[in-house]
């Protein structure tokens, strides 16, 4: 098999994997770094992937780096996604607010492609992904937080060919009111993934959405949130989700996207206990199998 047709099956097959991802779409840009572009977190998935403008949990690390200052204490959260194709995905987020002097976070993702077989009928690894990343967020005043973060991507494919690239992304979180907030990030500003001679640049993604929280008891919230994303050369996309906590301890979540061809609809449920919280979520991928996604955290 030719290197080149190789790579372009294998690109093939980690974009069935990755099932949840934008790149999935039939409007998805051509850039490389696909694992970029998948949603780090459950509570996100299931709440139609727009977050932007709601950053309150350790995901925001991913979302919106600007939203660090709204994490409360200390939070660890890892996160499996059974994807298609073999394909596993695992996610581990650690943050902490710094108080006056606003808040950190540092995360691992890893992307596992799973096995590919070769013309000669010996197997391989398709593709192994590593992302590194740390950001920090910080107060500019009562309504106004910023953010910026770092990430440093390794791929190989078929245990041979190796790329490596750096990313940073920037991030605004405005409080309007106690209710509502808005949240502006660019993510992936950075170099070429590069494995042989020519190089794909990375997803440049631009999100702008809100969040409104609307209290209907003390034990009980709704929380709405609608993101406008960009990718590169892509459509514009509307991602939009909605959240009801009951009791402070169950979570329904429901979630649309707009503009894809595979995926559209997503749901999620959360359960709290004590200091630890189990969040599931799910995606229903036309035509194929539905994708599962389990985040368990912790918060001191």
């Amino acid at each position: 098999m030719k290197i080149n047709q190789a790579l372009v099956s294998i690109a093939l097959t980690c974009l069935i994997g990755l099932g949840t991802t934008s790149a999935m779409a039939g409007s998805s840009s051509t850039s490389g770094g696909l694992v970029l572009e998948q949603a780090v977190g459950t509570r996100s998935l299931g709440m139609g992937e727009a977050f932007v403008g709601i950053a309150n949990d350790s995901s925001t690390l991913y979302w919106n780096a600007a939203g660090l200052t709204n994490v409360k204490g200390v939070q660890i959260s890892a996160t499996y996604l059974m994807g298609l194709a073999e394909t596993t995905y695992e996610q581990i987020l650690y943050t902490q607010n710094l108080e006056k002097n606003g808040g950190f976070g540092i995360g691992i993702i890893m992307l596992q492609g799973g096995a590919f077989e070769l013309d000669d009928g010996s197997e391989v690894e398709a593709q192994n992904d590593l992302v590194i990343m740390g950001g920090y967020g910080y107060t500019l005043t009562k309504k106004l937080s910023v953010g910026a973060s770092l990430k440093y991507y390794s791929s190989t494919l078929i245990d041979e060919y190796t790329a490596t690239a750096f990313a940073g992304d920037l991030g605004l979180l405005l409080a309007l009111d106690k209710d509502l907030s808005i949240g502006l990030s660019v993510q992936n500003i950075g170099t070429e993934i590069k494995y042989i001679d020519e190089g794909d640049s990375l997803p440049l993604t631009i999100r702008l959405g809100a969040g409104y929280k609307a209290a209907i008891a003390d034990l009980h919230s709704t929380l709405f949130s609608v993101d406008l994303v960009k990718v590169n050369d892509a459509d514009l996309n509307v991602h939009m989700g909605a959240e009801y906590v009951f009791n402070n301890i169950t979570a329904v979540r429901l979630g649309y996207k707009t503009g894809y061809d595979l995926e559209g609809l997503t749901a999620g449920l959360g359960f709290s206990w004590n200091i630890f919280q189990l969040d599931y979520a799910f995606g229903l991928v036309q035509e194929l199998d539905s994708t599962h996604k389990f985040t368990v955290s912790a918060k001191f």
